[in-house]
């Protein structure tokens, strides 16, 4: 099925949510181990961190891109997440109070 195919509301509505909460969970994932680049052990770790964060990035802003063609704006979907009626990943939430934490996340999320 593709975005302009026609599909109950409550179809759309619900890929519209699924996807929501998908991307952001990308962006706010991405966040903890921001938080860790300029404290990663090494330039190496840094540089992969590094790129795990673009791509955590990029992720969301596809999966953004998907729900707006399937008839929500970005605006309206980053609401929602802020007026709590749209949901992340409730992982990111947990401190990341040293390097050891930013690899758990990694292993239980990746």
């Amino acid at each position: 099925i593709e975005a302009k195919d026609w599909m109950p509301d409550a179809y759309r509505q619900n890929l519209i949510r699924q996807i929501g909460q998908h991307a952001h969970s990308e962006v706010i994932g991405m966040l903890p181990e921001a938080n860790w680049l300029t404290r990663a052990p090494t330039l190496r770790r840094k540089a992969v961190l590094l790129a795990k964060v673009q791509d955590e990035a990029g992720h969301g802003l596809y999966l953004y891109s998907a729900a707006e063609t399937l008839g929500c704006s970005r605006q309206d979907i980053y609401q929602k997440m802020l007026d709590g009626k749209m949901k992340h990943s409730s992982i990111f939430n947990y401190p990341t109070p040293n390097w050891a934490a930013i690899g758990v996340i990694g292993w239980l999320v990746g």
